[in-house]
């Protein structure tokens, strides 16, 4: 695959378990409503819920993984980015809404109509992206790194921008904490490749500390970004982090390519003179790299085949990066 075609993020096992989520149903009301599998994730599996009068999307934890829930913040999330007014799916009930509930954790949204964000709709998608873009990082969250929600309060789990960003990634996270590069499961086989990246190291911790830090999405491939008929939908909250605002267009790049990225950048930047847009781009060129590395580790680790992928990005960023493109 292309460093610039989009990356899609299929994950597909056959997981449902239909009598817990009929037990959900009958615990927040909806017991009756017409029940259909619709997808399973890194740590939940989903059904559209149809009720008769408003379809709903409910996602159980599956447990099959490893991976933390993070429903309730992405609910918290959700209610302040609607408040804002957002294109995102409502809160409806979650399982600790449930005093007595001793089932698996549990998110139940209404339903955000449209199909995932298809290629040739990429150029006019930058400038809708962009304004949602926009909404969500000015929501104001103290803190840094992972989202939590402690005392009612959404704020970001850790005190100082790089304790949060190895707090969210769980595992080492080049060039922060020590981390390296020749203990990386994938570029430990890639010397060159690993000593080209590893000269990047000081403008990549540069770009990760100056800010501003923003929550960011963190997590926006096309199935996460819906568009009914030319409007945008968007989903999917459980990778938010409170990062550099740089972070999240390093994170569009490795999704859907850096020509979206950047559109979708100058887009959000609107009339910023020169100096700014290529201030930022260079920001979120260096952070692509950290980003990529990341989710290269987390490929391996998962048993997700994106090894074309994954390296064929951090060579396109290096070019970027090093003033080779």
């Amino acid at each position: 695959m292309a460093a610039d075609a989009p990356h899609r993020r299929g994950y597909h096992p056959p997981v449902h378990d239909d009598a817990a989520a009929r037990a959900i149903l009958a615990a927040t009301g909806l017991d009756g409503a017409r029940l259909t599998p619709i997808g399973v994730g890194f740590a939940s599996d989903a059904w559209l819920v149809d009720p008769g009068d408003r379809r709903a999307v409910l996602r159980v934890a599956n447990g099959t993984t490893g991976f933390a829930v993070t429903y309730a913040m992405e609910h918290a999330v959700m209610a302040r980015l609607m408040a804002a007014g957002a294109h995102v799916p409502t809160p409806i009930a979650g399982n600790w809404d449930l005093g007595d509930w001793d089932g698996p954790p549990f998110s139940l949204t209404t339903h955000l109509p449209g199909v995932p964000l298809p290629v040739g709709q990429h150029q006019r998608a930058a400038a809708p992206l962009a304004a949602f873009l926009r909404t969500m990082h000015a929501l104001g969250i103290d803190g840094y790194g992972g989202l939590v929600v402690r005392e009612g309060i959404l704020r970001g789990e850790a005190a100082e921008m790089e304790a949060g960003l190895l707090a969210w990634c769980e595992r080492p996270l080049w060039p922060l904490g020590g981390a390296r590069l020749a203990d990386h499961p994938a570029l430990a086989a890639r010397p060159d490749l690993a000593d080209r990246i590893e000269g990047t190291a000081p403008p990549v911790r540069a770009a990760l500390r100056r800010g501003p830090a923003v929550p960011v999405h963190s997590d926006l491939h096309e199935e996460n970004i819906l568009d009914e008929g030319g409007s945008l939908g968007i989903i999917d909250f459980g990778e938010s982090l409170v990062a550099p605002a740089a972070w999240e267009f390093a994170s569009l790049a490795y999704f859907l390519g850096w020509p979206f990225a950047d559109r979708t950048l100058a887009a959000y930047l609107e009339d910023a003179p020169a100096p700014v847009l290529g201030r930022w781009r260079a920001d979120a060129s260096a952070i692509a790299l950290c980003f990529g590395v990341h989710r290269w580790r987390q490929d391996r680790e998962l048993g997700v085949d994106e090894e074309a992928h994954d390296e064929a990005f951090l060579e396109a960023t290096l070019a970027r990066v090093t003033g080779r493109e």
